[in-house]
């Protein structure tokens, strides 16, 4: 199956890609892909990761935030897009 994975900021210059579309097997998790997609992409993980391993980008999938949903297990479908965007911080 295919999935899209679309960068914003930091994350689409540390890619250099707007989209990357990857093929996985069926009934792939969001975090199985996430971490081939780290593998594929040198200091991605800087971006997605802190150093104790929890979440610093937000990530969604089909417009989804995946925390509202099942985060890292979050089984994935054909043609699913995920979103990688840096967090959102600030604010009153």
């Amino acid at each position: 199956m295919e999935v899209h994975f679309d960068f914003f900021g930091p994350l689409r210059e540390a890619v250099g890609r707007k989209r990357v579309t990857r093929t996985f097997e069926a009934g792939t998790t969001v975090g199985a892909a996430l971490d081939a997609l780290c593998d594929a992409f040198d200091g991605l993980d800087d971006y997605l990761r802190t150093e104790d391993g929890s979440r610093r980008a937000t990530v969604t999938v089909d417009g989804r935030n995946v925390r509202q949903l099942d985060g890292d297990e979050t089984t994935l479908s054909d043609g699913a897009v995920i979103r990688l965007a840096p967090p959102v911080v600030g604010g009153r």
